[in-house]
């Protein structure tokens, strides 16, 4: 019987992000910016509309799902939009307009790592494993040999995510013969 020992080795995960998206809802009866109640889902959008234009946004790039709106379960009259694009700068200048009645619903990117940083990564997690592996051999006296089993269970490429400011870990599970 072989005896193993099994670690995760890891490294910070960094990631390249290419798109962002905002869900944005239009709702009737939510006013989260003012005072003004404004009671016609056209004139809703119309005020929003003009705000994004005097902003600079490119409006034929909102796609409408009023069915995603009710599958949020509110309760009154409404629809969502949806706006992608590559600039930062731009989703920041999206997510500056303020109009009653509208409300960001989801902020998600879309993350890419390129070939040549995953091997990179995969290559600083192998070495942690082993350094975290020769750790714990050390406490009972055993030494490290090759690895028998690896299992890399990430998502690493061209997803959607929510946006995350905080630090992320790429990780594999090693599991090494001990002897």
């Amino acid at each position: 019987m072989n005896k193993t020992i099994e670690v995760s080795g890891s490294v910070k995960l960094v990631r390249k992000i290419v798109k962002y998206r905002a869900k944005i809802s239009i709702e009737v009866t939510q006013n989260p910016y003012g005072d003004e109640e404004i009671t016609d889902l056209a004139e809703i959008k119309n005020q929003y509309y003009l705000a994004l234009v005097e902003n600079g946004i490119d409006v034929t790039k909102f796609e409408e799902d009023t069915f995603e709106f009710r599958t949020y379960n509110y309760q009154g009259e409404g629809t969502m939009l949806k706006y992608e694009c590559s600039s930062q700068k731009e989703i920041s200048q999206l997510l500056d307009i303020k109009v009653p009645g509208i409300y960001v619903n989801l902020l998600e990117c879309k993350y890419v790592i390129d070939d040549q940083l995953y091997d990179e990564m995969t290559e600083a997690a192998l070495v942690d494993a082993r350094v975290r592996a020769n750790n714990i051999a050390s406490k009972i006296d055993k030494k490290v040999g090759d690895i028998v089993s690896l299992v890399d269970n990430r998502v690493l490429n061209n997803y959607w995510t929510t946006f995350n400011s905080y630090d992320e870990f790429f990780e594999l599970k090693v599991i090494f013969e001990i002897e």
